[in-house]
């Protein structure tokens, strides 16, 4: 009899023999005992909107991006607050490759009646006290190359791969030109990757008015979004490759690290790149001839865009300084009690490229709330079963540095120790809660949303959550009693080592609303007390609600994980897949529904088990061993050889997509295979994935 067959009779046997009540019934939560409850609630009452105001007008009085000295005070500021509240702590430095700005220049040079030399440079606005600050970093692009070029233009849309085969279709060959592609769709790294594979020689990345300018609405400072003269800076790593240090990928950048000389670094470009305002790039845009655009390709500019290549020429000049500099993370750590080797992890970052109000400081702000909040329960006598560690990262605007080298650092221990990592990077910009997490934590984040007010509605925040996703769907695609869909982990923030490096559950929390300043001078401490969270009421809720979820990971005698969850979302991509509908080229996924089918009835079984375990006097050996395999399970979806193109990351299952950055990628080995037509590729990926799933679903029931 097949592997397959025999494991599902195994399994279903299982659930059988355990599961009373109809299959497929609704899972419930785990019971919590009571001291867990009375100890959530004397929490619940800590964090402060007047704390948060007060760390956050801290954090955005300078500029702080990561290697500056600002930085390291900043680091200092954070570690020495966690000492106050009573959590022993520490900075950690590591030794990275950062690239700051010496040169930049953009001109258009022809036609000569239409010569014009872009500023480059933010307007102060005379109410936000902090924008004429002349330590801020100039608008670029982290990690570009330095590079003097003049060529063609050619307006690329947003850059996207099936944007430069529609100007193919047109005729159109960027080799050897300029091209200029609007923020949005992709991560910018990407868009950097795009063009250089594509032969062009520069980029310019500008934020286009139809995205996050006055078409959506009244811009800073009467509105909330992006003025004129305003840049979105940012890092153009290749984060699809792989994140952290570029010189040394796959280990900590300690000061005794090997490192790769910088043009042996595989995820930075080799072209040069440089943001713009609206401001600067209308007149490149309106001097542009060729077709005209494309449909969807007219952006928010008051004038038809077309694609050139020219008349339009433009000479790009920049001058970068890379140098391996320190960076600081400040690490807290409270010892468990009972498991002080079970790690639950939260973090944030701390640098930003400016100010940094929403992205990340309201996410510090959030962190020192939490930790002061933990900080009292001690003081009460409140021990958590597991250890807590909290992270203030640095460094991952460039590429999420900090976390990356801590990770790579400290693999072995994290593998065998780590249950969770609960990241926060912006806590709010407005009043939308939203949440992308491993499927099992799902459960977990709606539960504890269930337990905080959401403070423009009085009504909890799951209540809030749940009506925004009805609302915003098309009609009758959520029912009145649906829950809110917790969305998969793509990259961009600092669970991404966490979970598709080493396999460790995470989640990514956070409020959203109408935020047109990002990575700019304007993402201030003004904007915030204007438009993100006035009354920071929304800063206190987030840290409720993560400060909770951390909680019950450290504190539940069994882990409130819910892999009937992931079941279900392994399903639905399945089910989402594209596969050929050519039959010369057909994709046989039996073996792959099989093995999901497998881990569904897995799923079912250590449900009704935690039920079973959580009502009875189970031995603490007994709960440690289910804890175990709760834990290990979302490790049993790592590959050692990693994806292909791209071994860093090894998770099968959930990975940002290769062209993407920011997006997750479900089966992204299968997806891609798919999209290249590489059938081969595409049958053995559907056998990996098989495989993997079923030992995943014998890891959970403790038959691997």
């Amino acid at each position: 009899m097949p592997r397959r067959s025999t494991l599902l009779i195994l399994i279903w046997l299982m659930l059988a023999a355990t599961v009373s009540g109809p299959l497929g019934q609704r899972a419930t939560a785990v019971d919590r005992p009571s001291s867990d409850r009375k100890y959530e609630s004397l929490f619940l009452t800590i964090p402060s909107a007047e704390r948060a105001r007060e760390h956050l007008r801290y954090y955005t009085s300078v500029p702080h991006p990561a290697g500056s000295a600002e930085d390291h005070q900043q680091a200092i500021y954070t570690r020495d607050r966690f000492r106050e509240y009573g959590i022993p702590a520490e900075i950690v430095e590591y030794r990275v490759l950062l690239a700051y700005p010496r040169h930049r220049l953009v001109e258009l040079i022809r036609p000569e009646a239409a010569r014009f030399r872009a500023s480059l440079k933010e307007d102060p606005i005379a109410e936000d006290p902090t924008s004429p600050d002349p330590r801020a970093v100039p608008p670029y692009n982290g990690y570009a190359a330095s590079g003097d070029v003049t060529a063609e233009l050619v307006y690329v849309n947003y850059g996207l791969p099936e944007d430069y085969e529609t100007l193919k279709t047109l005729g159109v060959d960027v080799r050897g030109k300029i091209v200029i592609a609007r923020y949005g769709h992709s991560f910018r790294g990407i868009k950097a990757m795009i063009a250089e594979e594509h032969g062009a020689m520069g980029l310019l990345l500008y934020s286009d008015p139809a995205d996050d300018g006055y078409v959506k609405g009244d811009v800073y400072p009467q509105g909330p979004w992006r003025p004129a003269s305003s840049v979105q800076r940012g890092s153009v790593q290749y984060l699809s490759i792989y994140p952290g240090d570029p010189l040394t990928p796959g280990v900590g950048a300690t000061t005794e690290a090997k490192r790769l000389a910088v043009e042996e670094a595989k995820n930075i470009p080799h072209i040069p790149v440089q943001p713009l305002s609206y401001r600067d790039a209308q007149p490149l845009l309106r001097a542009l001839g060729g077709h005209s655009a494309p449909q969807g390709w007219q952006g928010g500019l008051p004038f038809t865009y077309h694609t050139g290549p020219g008349p339009a020429v433009v000479h790009l000049q920049t001058e970068m300084a890379f140098q391996v500099r320190p960076i600081w993370n400040v690490i807290g750590r409270i010892e468990g009690q009972r498991e002080p080797d079970r790690l639950v992890i939260l973090g944030n970052h701390r640098d930003a490229w400016v100010f940094g109000a929403v992205d990340p400081n309201s996410g510090s702000a959030a962190l020192l709330e939490v930790a002061r909040g933990l900080g009292a329960l001690l003081k009460r006598g409140w021990r958590p079963r597991r250890t807590i560690i909290l992270a203030s990262w640095d460094g991952e605007e460039f590429g999420l540095l900090g976390s990356t080298e801590w990770v790579e650092h400290h693999a072995q221990m994290l593998r065998a120790q780590a249950v969770a990592y609960i990241n926060l990077d912006s806590a709010t910009s407005g009043h939308r809660f939203g949440a992308s997490a491993s499927p099992s934590l799902a459960r977990l984040i709606r539960d504890v949303t269930r337990e905080v007010t959401d403070p423009a509605t009085g009504k909890s925040v799951y209540e809030a959550w749940q009506h925004a996703q009805r609302t915003s769907r098309p009609q009758g695609a959520m029912t009145e009693r649906a829950e809110p869909r917790v969305g998969p982990l793509g990259s961009g923030s600092d669970y991404t080592p966490f979970l598709q490096h080493l396999g460790i559950a995470a989640a990514d929390i956070r409020f959203r609303g109408d935020y047109g300043v990002y990575h700019s001078i304007y993402d201030s401490f003004h904007w915030m007390e204007k438009f993100g969270d006035p009354t920071f009421a929304y800063h206190r809720a987030a840290a409720q609600i993560w400060g909770l979820i951390v909680l019950r990971l450290a504190d539940s005698p069994i882990l409130p994980f819910d892999y009937t969850e992931y079941g279900r979302e392994l399903k639905r991509a399945l089910q989402e897949l594209k596969l050929p509908t050519d039959e010369r080229h057909h994709l046989d996924v039996t073996p792959l529904r099989q093995a999901i089918d497998l881990f569904e009835a897995a799923a079912m079984v250590v449900r009704a088990e935690m039920r079973r375990a959580a009502r009875s006097s189970t031995s603490d050996q007994m709960r440690r061993s289910l804890n175990d395999r709760l834990m290990l399970t979302e490790r049993a979806f790592i590959d050692p050889e990693g994806l292909p193109r791209r071994p860093w990351y090894k998770h099968v299952i959930y990975a940002p997509g290769l062209y993407a950055g920011y997006a997750a990628r479900v089966f992204p080995g299968l997806v891609e295979a798919i999209e290249d037509r590489n059938w081969p590729e595409a049958r053995a990926q559907v056998e990996r994935l098989a495989r993997i799933i079923e030992d995943a679903a014998l890891t959970l029931v403790g038959r691997h």
